[in-house]
């Protein structure tokens, strides 16, 4: 009896050790990833280029991150990782392919590294629903790989839905509608981001009068930074009119700043 309850109590303390040392473990591997894959040649955090050479660190990446995910399965940032991996392994493969160039022997097709990269972003999703980026990054997957849109715009949809404020995420949808030519989505989401966007304003004091009225460096870089700034440009390039780029900008002072900026950056004469 005594030996099943000592028995019992190890079984027990394994069972409850087992689960930090698994998290530990996944950690180290997912840590792994960033030295296999950096340029040693820089002095930074660069990512390896991809070729012929650097396959085999690849490969051993997306290695060491499926066995951080098969200890730690619920944890989204893993499926996130490879999916980033299988992405870039994609768009390389397709350049490779444009020019005519064979493939690396241990390198995947264009196809299939995008299935994968969408196999385990579908899992980040199923395991952080509510992260609108994951939603972004796979509207932009599904962006390089289907021509109709219909699957990329259902998640866009979610991302927005998650974040309707987020003036970043709603620039990064307005750019993909510009890039896949849907153009008229594109103004639109650029008109919502000219709403939502606060950083041009400057609190009013003496200060910001000065720097107004001199237009100073800074003042100009705040202008110039803005997202106000940035979908004016959307719906620029999406209608070439620049009664639609005025439309979409708020009605204050401070975005009227940025307007005839954005004409004085165009050449347009008002």
């Amino acid at each position: 009896m005594r030996f099943l309850k000592v028995l019992a109590v190890v079984l027990l303390i394994g069972f409850l050790l087992s689960f930090p040392v698994r998290d530990l473990m996944a950690d180290y591997y997912y840590r792994r990833v960033t030295y296999i894959l950096d340029d040693k040649s820089t002095e930074y955090l660069d990512v390896q280029t991809i070729s012929a050479n650097t396959m085999a660190n690849y490969n051993a990446a997306t290695g060491f991150l499926k066995k951080a995910a098969f200890l730690v399965p619920s944890r989204s940032i893993y499926y996130k990782a490879l999916a980033d991996i299988y992405v870039r392994l994609g768009k390389w493969a397709e350049s490779m392919n444009a020019v005519n160039a064979h493939l690396p022997a241990n390198a995947l097709p264009a196809k299939e590294a995008f299935e994968n990269a969408i196999r385990y972003l579908k899992m980040s999703v199923l395991r952080e629903p509510a992260n609108p980026d994951y939603h972004l990054a796979l509207g932009q997957l599904y962006n390089e790989i289907d021509d109709s849109g219909a699957l990329s715009e259902k998640e866009f949809a979610k991302a927005l839905a998650l974040a309707p404020v987020n003036a970043s995420l709603r620039y990064a949808v307005a750019a993909q509608h510009l890039l896949t030519g849907r153009k008229g989505d594109a103004i639109e989401q650029a008109g919502i981001l000219a709403r939502i966007d606060d950083s041009y304003i400057l609190p009013e004091s003496i200060q910001k009068t000065l720097m107004s009225e001199r237009r100073t460096p800074r003042y100009l870089s705040r202008l110039y930074g803005s997202y106000l700034f940035k979908a004016l440009e959307i719906a620029w390039r999406a209608s070439k009119d620049i009664e639609v780029v005025k439309g979409i900008a708020p009605d204050n002072p401070d975005a009227k700043e940025v307007v005839q900026l954005f004409s004085e950056w165009k050449g347009i004469e008002e």
